[in-house]
């Protein structure tokens, strides 16, 4: 289950990505951690021009109080194992909580990174990153709009897909992961004329050989403030890497000041090249 991840990009590195912009009326800056119930930045399938603030942790329209479902399995109820060699249908438009939003209410959960955490007595927390690839990242993700029968106020939020993990997360050992959209071509979950197989189609793994991670500490797992000093290996990397990962690690007021030589990647993070 995929309940932490990482958002440190500053909003004009996101923008000029995803060639979304931000709504005057929103007041956002990267939080660093995102966890269930946290609010952070969504690309919407009826909105794809402006970033849409919403809470992680999907409520359905239809719900009678506010619940916070944060992944959606792409097999439904299917694979119980987490196989990741299941070959059967994915079952997730079975699901009554995901069946309209995946026609329709379709979202790119944005990120830099994300958390699980290694089996056992410490549930040591581990970040998974692209290696090849500068960040932001986007996560296949659903929406939807409770509105709340006392207050009438409306509730927005989303949830992750999740998919069987490939071998690299296998390893830490962990068995599911969320679905990474395609670097560069995110928008294509958005397109309003995709049919229920080519939306299907999308929610693979990615590959292991384009992804790595390293151990961070457990203060990341903590409430209150944080920092990116949180972000920093205490340990080594899950699989060798020859070349240092290209993610830049910035800070959440980033977007309020020009870059200045403080910025590092989480490559140079993890090979201690920081003053």
């Amino acid at each position: 289950m995929i309940h932490t991840y990482i958002l440190a990009s500053n909003l004009e590195t996101i923008e000029t990505h995803f060639g979304s912009k931000a709504s005057p009326s929103v007041e956002w800056e990267a939080p660093l951690v995102v966890s269930a119930g946290d609010t952070s930045l969504i690309i919407t399938q009826q909105n794809p021009a402006e970033f849409t603030l919403s809470t992680f942790g999907l409520t359905p329209a239809w719900a009678k109080s506010k619940i916070q479902l944060i992944n959606a399995r792409a097999e439904g109820d299917k694979n119980p194992e987490n196989n990741p060699d299941f070959k059967g249908s994915k079952a997730i438009f079975l699901k009554p909580a995901f069946q309209k939003p995946l026609f329709l209410q379709r979202c790119i959960v944005i990120a830099d990174a994300y958390i699980d955490r290694q089996p056992g007595i410490f549930l040591r927390p581990y970040l998974f990153y692209l290696r090849e690839h500068r960040h932001p990242l986007g996560f296949a993700g659903l929406y939807d709009i409770w509105k709340d029968p006392f207050s009438l106020t409306e509730h927005h939020s989303f949830t992750i897909i999740t998919v069987a993990a490939n071998a690299l997360v296998r390893s830490l050992p962990s068995s599911r992961m969320p679905v990474i959209l395609p670097y560069g071509q995110e928008s294509r979950w958005l397109k309003q004329t995709l049919s229920l197989a080519e939306i299907l189609r999308m929610l693979v793994r990615h590959p292991s050989k384009q992804m790595n991670a390293w151990p961070v500490s457990n203060q990341i797992d903590q409430s209150g403030s944080y920092s990116k000093d949180m972000l920093k290996p205490v340990g080594p990397k899950l699989w060798p890497e020859e070349f240092p990962s290209p993610l830049k690690v910035q800070s959440h007021y980033g977007h309020k000041k020009k870059p200045d030589n403080n910025t590092r990647t989480l490559g140079e993070l993890a090979n201690g090249n920081v003053e």
